[in-house]
C-alpha cells in the first residue's frame, strides 16, 4: 500500500515539474508596421478606404489582406518567411468608378526564430530595401529594418500626396 502511494506521488511530482513555464504566443506571425505621413513628414490619415492585397507567389495567387479600411493611419501587415521579396498592393477606392493602386516590393531576409522547443517557431526580418510605384505614394522611408514581434516600432514610414 505504501508502494502505491509512493508510485501515486512520484507520478505526480513528475507530472508537475514536466510543465513548461515558458508563455509561448498564439499568433507566430511577424508584423510589418507601417505608418502613413504626408510628404512633408507629418503623421496622416488617408482620406479614401484602402484595400491591401499580398501577392504571394507560392500560394498562386493573391490574399486580399485589408479589404476597404477608412481612415488609416497605419498597417500591420504579416511578411513572408518563404521569399526574399514581399509585393504588397495598397489600393485607394476614390469613388466607386475610381481606385488608384501603388506597388511596394520589400527586400528581406528570413530568419529563424526559436523562443522555445515548446513553441512554434517563427521567422525575424530585416527589410534590405523597398522600391514602390509612385501614383498616390511620394516616398518609403525605413525606419526600422528589424521586424519582429515588437509591435511599438515602426519598420516603415510611407508619405503619400496629400490629397490622398
Amino acid at each position: 500500500m505504501k508502494e502505491i502511494r509512493f508510485l501515486i506521488i512520484l507520478s505526480a511530482i513528475a507530472l508537475l515539474c514536466a510543465c513548461s513555464s515558458i508563455d509561448c504566443k498564439l499568433n507566430g506571425t511577424v508584423l510589418c508596421h507601417y505608418v502613413i505621413q504626408t510628404a512633408d513628414g507629418e503623421d496622416a490619415t488617408l482620406v479614401y478606404p484602402v484595400s491591401v492585397t499580398l501577392n504571394r507567389k507560392i500560394t498562386k495567387g493573391d490574399t486580399v489582406y485589408i479589404n476597404q479600411q477608412a481612415n488609416t493611419s497605419y498597417l500591420d501587415l504579416p511578411m513572408s518567411y518563404d521569399g526574399d521579396v514581399d509585393d504588397i498592393t495598397l489600393t485607394l477606392s476614390i469613388d466607386s468608378s475610381m481606385v488608384i493602386s501603388d506597388q511596394i516590393h520589400i527586400s528581406k531576409t528570413n530568419e529563424p526564430y526559436l523562443e522555445s522547443v515548446d513553441c512554434a517557431a517563427r521567422y525575424n526580418h530585416t527589410i534590405t530595401g523597398v522600391t514602390h510605384t509612385s501614383n498616390f505614394i511620394q516616398d518609403i522611408i525605413i525606419n526600422n529594418p528589424k521586424v519582429t514581434n515588437d509591435g511599438n516600432v515602426t519598420n516603415i514610414i510611407i508619405r503619400v500626396a496629400d490629397s490622398y
